[in-house]
């Protein structure tokens, strides 16, 4: 459904006819016109990933410029009032030659501004109308909201139904004591038989037909019926016995070594058998190859998944991956050759040399979609090769692309059987493609060629033992999403190990390995180009200047990257995560892109870029490093007051009330409490502080007597000596830094959502934790430029994250802000008085807490436009012109801040 009404839609649309009529407009008014037809069903044209002016190489090899494009949703080329669309028509045809089939659009759309010309890409109808008929009209064009439109083929149902029936059907017999090796075996084996059955491989259904007919309703012969099938389908034709029973001897021989292994035979049930049988039923001809890294997930618990750190690519988040990698490319390569058969051949040539490399390839979804896609293009050569004499050419010996171009590393057996049969699978889909394309039936039995899927530990193994440094061309995949907090003794020991060269590599998330692992292969050969879906921590706070300070050092440049988004994925328990993805090479290209996502579930914008540093912006290649003091001369931050009670001096208003009601002496002891979710909600809680108190006050109250007594016990039983000794001083807090002036807090963690962090002014008599990092006698000058945009800008690169929100950091965050220079005391009392007006604007909302005032969806206008007055006023004392975004402020802070620290 819409996020608005139909009938909101038609009176939009009706709106925009009425505008629009009437007039006879030429074609510089297309970008309006198509901006406000895409406001007629709520589409932001960015946020959504459509372009205006998208060049293209044409059929022809001409340069083109797509009116507006929108990958796999909608074509739009636009004529002047009164022109014939028939050309244009003719030319959108021509586009659809050399795009990639990842960005073929659902439908093609002309106008002249008068009339609409809209065609179904899939299955060419098409349909005119006037432009006041769009009204009547708007539901032609529902695909563009229609989420389920998508073409990406994890999302087709019958993947969906075909992972969760394996699964139950895994669960059914592990739960009956049959797994280890022989259930992994029996469930890979099942699914390239289904899928034989129905994609032509097998004559069709026998299969299925022969475990429906020939097997007992009870189940009792099912087991070993099946391992028969899998012993005939391992034994050459002319090797099977001449007395072998007819249904059998019509399935052919395999190879390949996927039928090679014995196996026990399962006992099935009525239920069992029933449960494959009636998963027999779906085609499973049409399942993707994402489908098995769906099924693998669906059987493992969640316990599992978070050690293996498993989280499944799905195609989208693939294609996001080898489109900038390889992809786009070797397409714009192939728009260039396309019309000299010499430079085509040899374009030809080179794809069976390509070797790619998923050092954690899991269920083998990158490598099936890698696989498919330099097929496709394959198949787009071999078509403008034969044009026109398709008869005389053999399919045999023009394709060339191969699964042994395809190498995995997989630290776990199953999903490595998977990965193997996943291929051979996307290679019969890509044959059967083929076959339709160049009019010759072809199939690839029996298997001679099998991707290289190696069961290993990747941080462990040389992967030049797995593929020749010399003959890899990529490195791509999702290695572990696993952080500090949860790797293993072990896990850690491996990535110290592969990044020895780095101190304190105890910090960094898992995936770091990996990016030592893919530069050890890359000074190898320096050809070699890699990309690696990642946690975007790595890209942040500390561990970015750990890491990527030896990766620069080594000649890393980063060639690519999405920015931080949020992980989507079909399969069962999926992991939520949000995660980058980088492109590195040794070898920095010319034109770089970064991929920002203005919504991290929503669709990324390109962008150009000269340079990518280590936050993924486009600013000089520096490290932030931790740093004790500020860079310049301003207050120094510290951390709140940390209680390590046991929550034993902490009051709720309940408990504070109670207490000073049986002793109201106690008072003057009790003080407001304030962590950084508590001032952003305006909670109220309060503790004991006992800093200054004699020792009578202690004795002479049973509340206060009774709460330190338990600080006490709470520290003694800890297990960490320091906490331990400090049980000698059970009055105090753990930690002690509460300033006597005034201070200005700061919350450690701030929902992403916000385009300010909410920061306060508070008493010295209101004690802040350790959640709060403060500035004593900050004034309002270093307020009004830590809640600018100059400042956010620098948060949201340099902070670390927890999930996506910001995680503040005194030592990464503050301590490196290139604070503006020479500035004078005009410029100071502008910015004071600024800041003040900021603070004006919350005063008039005293019933709203800081999280209401703040979020972007409910802060007034008033407040709004203060911040938007100190936020010119803060950038003019960086430098007079306008900044552009704040991609163009991050720039000049990279620059500020390598000139301060040299």
């Amino acid at each position: 459904m819409p996020r608005i009404s139909w009938n909101e839609i038609q009176d939009r649309a009706a709106a925009f006819a009425g505008r629009w009529a009437g007039e006879t407009y030429e074609k510089g008014e297309s970008q309006s016109f198509w901006s406000d037809f895409l406001a007629i069903y709520d589409i932001d044209r960015r946020r959504h990933g459509a372009f205006f002016e998208y060049a293209i190489k044409k059929g022809s090899g001409k340069q083109g410029f797509i009116d507006l494009f929108w990958p796999r949703k909608l074509l739009a080329e636009q004529k002047s009032g009164g022109k014939d669309t028939g050309k244009a028509r003719l030319q959108a045809y021509e586009y659809l030659e050399t795009m990639p089939d990842h960005d073929l659009p659902q439908a093609i759309v002309v106008s002249d501004f008068a009339t609409f010309d809209l065609i179904d890409t899939r299955t060419n109808a098409g349909v005119t109308f006037p432009l006041e008929d769009l009204p009547k009209q708007v539901r032609r064009f529902a695909f563009l909201i229609d989420e389920t439109g998508q073409a990406y083929e994890e999302e087709n149902p019958v993947n969906r139904d075909a992972a969760e029936n394996m699964a139950k059907l895994h669960n059914q017999l592990a739960a009956s004591r049959y797994g280890g090796r022989d259930l992994e075996l029996l469930l890979v084996r099942l699914v390239f038989c289904l899928f034989a059955d129905d994609a032509r491989i097998f004559e069709r259904n026998i299969f299925a037909n022969y475990l429906r007919n020939r097997t007992q309703a009870d189940g009792s012969d099912f087991g070993p019926r099946l391992v028969k099938i899998f012993e005939v389908l391992n034994t050459p034709v002319e090797e099977r016995q001449t007395t072998l029973d007819e249904d059998l001897r019509a399935f052919p021989y395999i190879n390949g070594g996927l039928f090679e292994a014995t196996i026990r035979a399962p006992d099935f049930t009525s239920g069992t058998r029933r449960d494959l049988l009636t998963a027999a039923l779906l085609d499973w001809g049409k399942v993707s190859p994402a489908i098995f890294g769906s099924m693998f997930q669906g059987v493992m618990d969640a316990a599992v998944r978070r050690n293996l750190g498993a989280h499944y690519t799905s195609e989208k988040n693939i294609l996001r991956v080898i489109k900038p990698l390889f992809l786009d490319d070797l397409y714009a390569e192939f728009a260039r050759v396309r019309d000299s058969p010499r430079e085509l051949r040899r374009f030809h040539e080179k794809l069976p040399l390509l070797n790619f490399l998923d050092p954690a390839c899991g269920s083998g979804n990158f490598l099936a979609i890698t696989y498919r896609e330099l097929r496709r293009l394959e198949h787009k050569v071999v078509q403008v090769q034969t044009r026109g004499q398709k008869s005389l050419f053999d399919v045999r010996e023009l394709l060339k692309v191969n699964v042994d171009q395809m190498h995995g590393i997989e630290i776990e057996e199953f999903p490595s059987l998977i990965a193997q049969t996943a291929l051979w699978l996307t290679d019969h889909q890509m044959n059967l493609e083929a076959s339709q394309m160049l009019g010759q039936h072809y199939v690839r039995l029996p298997l001679t060629a099998s991707a290289n899927i190696v069961h290993a530990n990747a941080l462990t193994t040389d992967w030049a033992d797995v593929v020749a440094p010399e003959r890899l061309s990529y490195v791509l995949g999702n290695p572990p999403f696993i952080g500090q907090t949860y790797q293993s003794p072990a896990q850690k020991r491996e990535v110290a190990a592969v990044l020895s060269d780095i101190p304190r590599t105890g910090v960094l998330d898992f995936v770091s390995g990996w990016y030592g692992k893919a530069t050890e292969m890359m000074q190898r050969n320096p050809r070699i180009e890699s990309a690696l879906v990642s946690t975007n921590s790595i890209t942040q706070g500390e561990q970015a200047s750990i890491l990527w300070r030896d990766l620069l050092d080594k000649g890393v440049e980063i060639n690519f990257a999405h920015q931080t988004f949020r992980w989507s994925n079909d399969a069962r328990g999926v992991a939520a995560v949000h995660c980058i993805i980088v492109g590195f090479g040794l070898k920095g290209k010319e034109q770089r892109r970064i991929f920002e996502y203005l919504d991290i579930a929503g669709e990324p914008i390109e962008v150009s870029a000269s340079n990518i540093n280590p936050y993924l912006a486009d600013a000089p290649d520096l490290v932030v490093v931790n740093r004790p003091r500020p860079l310049g001369h301003v207050p120094v931050m510290a951390w709140g007051n940390k209680p390590t009670d046991g929550g034993h001096f902490l009051l709720s208003p309940e408990e504070r009330a109670q207490a000073v009601a049986n002793e109201p002496d106690i008072t003057t002891w009790i003080h407001r409490y304030i962590g950084g979710g508590d001032f952003i909600n305006s909670l109220e809680r309060y503790c004991l502080w006992l800093k200054d108190a004699a020792p009578q006050v202690v004795r002479n109250s049973a509340f206060i007597r009774d709460r330190v007594e338990k600080v006490r016990e709470f520290r003694l039983a800890s297990k960490a000596p320091t906490t331990r000794a400090y049980a000698q001083y059970p009055t105090l807090f753990r930690q002690i830094s509460q300033p006597d002036v005034p201070y200005l807090a700061i919350p450690e963690v701030s929902s992403e959502r916000r385009d300010y962090i909410p920061i306060a002014f508070f008493s010295p008599d209101i004690i802040c934790s350790n959640t709060v990092q403060f500035i004593a006698g900050a004034e309002n000058y270093h307020f009004g430029v830590l809640t600018s945009r100059m400042h956010m800008a620098w948060v949201r690169t340099g902070c670390g994250r927890l999930k996506s929100d910001y995680r503040y950091s005194k030592d990464i965050v503050y301590n490196n802000f290139p604070w503006p220079e020479n500035v004078t005391e005009a410029q100071t009392a502008a910015i004071e008085r600024l800041a003040q007006a900021v603070l004006d604007a919350r005063d008039e909302f005293p019933g709203s807490t800081l999280a209401d005032l703040y979020d972007p969806l409910t802060m007034p206008p008033a407040l709004a436009k203060a911040h938007q007055a100190l936020d010119r006023a803060v950038d003019r004392l960086y430098r007079k012109e306008p900044f552009k975004s704040d991609a163009d402020r991050v720039t000049l802070l990279f620059e500020r801040y390598g000139a301060l620290v040299g």
